[in-house]
């Protein structure tokens, strides 16, 4: 954990400085750049300035960038559900946004298949709570609030014909998930 923040504080104290000099080094000329151009240079100099040990390759097909992080170090991005892997990406998204509003780029930043991995996993609690709802006849909660991408995978998941239908519930980004049997009434 320690080391994660020490990855993470260096990551943030030099992000700003970063992409001013990536910046003005690609734009400085007026000279027409690419989005996978901007990622790739600012990933660059991110791990050229960072202590860790990682690489990437980059692939663009028409409006979607794929990048997979791989490396000694792959471990950090992975750590606390991959939340250093995700702030990475939304970062590089915010700068995509920035010098191309007009463009509806995706970008997905991945290391060695681990959201494949997560999503496996949210799969399989999710066809477990299936069970489980379906056997008691109740509702059943998901324990961990979901992200947008969590709940959509659940939603489609369910609406597969399961015998049970999933209902999103809080406020903010993260949100709860319950899953209520089909023959469920509130008389039960």
């Amino acid at each position: 954990v320690v080391c994660l923040v020490y990855v993470s504080s260096i990551f943030l104290l030099n992000l700003n400085q970063i992409e001013e000099e990536i910046m003005l080094n690609l734009f400085g000329n007026n000279k027409k750049v690419t989005a996978k151009e901007i990622v790739s240079e600012v990933l660059s100099s991110f791990l050229e300035n960072s202590e860790i040990s990682l690489s990437f390759n980059l692939e663009q097909k028409k409006q979607e960038l794929r990048v997979d992080i791989f490396g000694e170090d792959e471990g950090l991005l992975k750590m606390r559900k991959g939340k250093l892997l995700l702030a990475l990406q939304v970062y590089l998204g915010q700068i995509l946004h920035k010098e191309f509003p007009e463009e509806k780029i995706r970008l997905f930043l991945d290391s060695n298949g681990f959201w494949k991995e997560q999503e496996e996993r949210l799969m399989s609690l999710t066809e477990t709570l299936i069970e489980r709802a379906l056997k008691k006849n109740k509702p059943i909660t998901f324990k961990q609030l979901l992200s947008p991408n969590q709940r959509r995978l659940i939603h489609q998941r369910v609406s597969g014909n399961t015998g049970v239908r999933s209902q999103s519930f809080g406020s903010g980004v993260y949100k709860s998930l319950k899953l209520i049997p089909d023959t469920f009434t509130n008389d039960n």
